[in-house]
């Protein structure tokens, strides 16, 4: 996934570079590289102009690899090989383009055939970022032994729960403008699209058929809406065991991947052999999707001290991981911004160490609805004949996206930080807010909504989001998330709601780190809905991503002593 100019990659591109380092690099251009099955994929290389073999740094992208010299370039000086290919059926590579599906043997040639060069010292480290870094680990299931090493900047976890789906629901915009803009040999301009007549349209895939697509990988996702075998096959999570070698994970707060790059780095730490898990490294910084040298993200900008530098740091990493310099000091295993108080902190893990789970139960008189309710946050438990809060979603009228992790055209979908007084008017909206604090108070690790609620409906979705509330009112979105109740259980054997009756849901609200400042408060959204950023509900037992017609739910929120929904936040004590 990609932000039109702002690639993973690209981020490290300067004018006239090569003409800078002069005799240092020299260049051989498309280069056709050899599949197993005989496909050529296009690939440039950048090759450091001095004798000897040297450890090789590969891209593989379905963005086009013209224009990301510029790493390519300073790596080359800097003694590295550079390997620079365009993925099967994209731009000038030969065969079928198919995202995902040819991604780990197409890696595994490609690393083999890396690996044999003259100019190679047999060692290949993967780099890149969304698309870019996903490539990495499928290849990393085939258990190269020349692979030495990622640099994996915003990657999900898995293609299931951390792409497509969340907590059961369909990643619908971001998968309906990815799979638009990948559309064949080259990249579409999206912004020429009548997007905003066709997202509301049913079923999901007259959407793209109304901007004049019709992706073939659209299809294949919405036709597989559980945890199947299609959905294994593409998952690396079985393969932590067998992986040896370290890896560089960066991320951003606000990524539609940042509890993907979270996870890898914690399976990594705790299942990969045992002498690659002190060589992981994990970055988080409070940017969206491949924004990392980004002061501003949504409405909010954190200053110059948020930008790290990436370039400087992936050398840095490579030069100790690969080539053994020990001459610097060696990085944090992990290294957080952390929001509201604007600074970077090390840690030895993550989570990180003296992190503490504290319960806010939610409560109200039964009109928690809007800004204008009296829903509370505490943290005493509730009474026992504490009303219930109820509210009406309509999938006509869904709750708008308003920031967020979101991916990859923020003009499309807006991302990050923005101010959500305008969300909180809803009456489709539960509101529920702390009083002023007393003390600053740190959160930093897995935000958890623990919702008891009941539906009209047999099947509905319920959605939680984290706000900090300043002094004068603007209400900024930390994290969210959504939970599809016939999901609650299991993403591979769904089980429909009784209409009515009271259900425990557990809404991944994903990880943030941030310090509420001494005199605001923190607020928690409640609804049902997140459009376009996932498809609407449509309160019905016809499957939401096929389905074209909806009925209203009459949702129901409880929250007294027997069933006690609670936000529980990572709350870390001051150093």
């Amino acid at each position: 996934m990609v932000v039109r100019s702002l690639l993973a990659v690209t981020m490290f591109a300067s004018v006239g570079l090569a003409q800078e380092l002069g005799s240092q690099v020299r260049h051989e251009r498309k280069v056709m590289v050899p599949m197993r099955d005989g496909v050529g994929l296009a690939t440039d290389l950048y090759l450091p102009d001095a004798p000897g073999k040297h450890p090789v740094v590969m891209t593989r992208s379905p963005y086009g690899r013209a224009g990301l010299g510029g790493l390519a370039d300073k790596l080359a000086a800097a003694g590295y090989a550079g390997v620079w290919q365009d993925v099967r059926g994209r731009f000038d590579s030969e065969g079928e383009w198919v995202p995902f599906v040819h991604e780990a043997d197409d890696g595994y040639d490609a690393i083999e055939w890396a690996a044999k060069q003259p100019w190679s010292d047999g060692r290949v480290v993967m780099l890149g970022g969304s698309y870019v870094a996903m490539v990495q680990w499928l290849a990393a299931k085939r258990h190269s032994r020349h692979l030495a090493g990622l640099i994996t900047l915003v990657s999900p976890g898995d293609f299931y729960e951390n792409f497509m789906w969340e907590g059961g629901a369909f990643a619908f915009g971001a998968g309906a403008m990815w799979s638009t803009y990948v559309d064949g040999k080259a990249n579409v301009d999206l912004d020429q699209l009548p997007w905003d007549s066709a997202l509301r349209k049913l079923p999901l895939t007259e959407v793209v058929k109304a901007v004049g697509h019709n992706p073939p990988a659209l299809g294949q996702w919405i036709q597989h809406p559980t945890y199947d075998a299609y959905w294994k096959a593409l998952s690396w999570n079985d393969d932590f065991p067998s992986f040896d070698f370290p890896v560089l994970h960066i991320g951003g707060w606000f990524d539609i991947f940042q509890r993907g790059t979270i996870d890898n780095f914690q399976r990594m730490t705790a299942r990969a052999k045992p002498a690659a898990r002190s060589r992981q490294n994990l970055v988080i910084g409070p940017w969206g999707h491949t924004t990392y040298e980004q002061t501003k993200t949504g409405d909010v900008d954190f200053g110059a001290g948020s930008v790290l530098g990436l370039e400087p740091m992936v050398m840095r990493w490579l030069d100790r991981n690969i080539r053994g310099k020990t001459d610097q000091p060696a990085m944090a295993p992990v290294r957080v911004f952390v929001m509201g108080e604007n600074q970077w902190h090390d840690y030895p893990t993550w989570p990180v160490p003296g992190m503490q789970p504290v319960e806010y139960f939610l409560q109200s008189d039964g009109k928690a609805n809007g800004d204008g309710g009296n829903g509370k946050l505490a943290r005493e438990q509730p009474q026992s004949r504490e009303s219930a809060d109820r509210f009406r979603y309509d999938p006509a009228n869904p709750v708008p996206t308003h920031g967020g992790g979101n991916c990859c055209w923020p003009n499309l979908i807006p991302w990050g930080p923005m101010d959500q007084r305008p969300i909180e008017s809803r009456a489709d909206v539960l509101v529920y807010t702390t009083a002023p604090l007393d003390r600053d108070v740190t959160v930093l690790g897995p935000v958890t909504l623990q919702l008891w609620a009941a539906s009209s409906a047999v099947n509905t979705d319920f959605t939680g989001k984290l706000v900090d509330v300043a002094p004068d009112g603007y209400a900024m979105n930390l994290t969210d998330g959504i939970q599809r109740a016939t999901h609650r259980l299991s993403d591979a054997s769904p089980r429909p709601l009784v209409p009515g009756q009271p259900t425990e849901l557990t809404v991944d609200l994903w990880n943030t780190g941030y310090m509420f400042k001494k005199g605001h408060r923190i607020r928690l959204e409640v609804s049902s809905s997140n459009f376009p950023r996932y498809d609407r509900n449509l309160n019905t037992a016809e499957l939401p991503e096929t389905g074209s017609t909806f009925i209203t739910a009459d949702q129901t929120v409880y929250h007294d002593r027997t069933r006690p929904s609670r936000l529980v936040l990572p709350v870390v004590q001051p150093r």
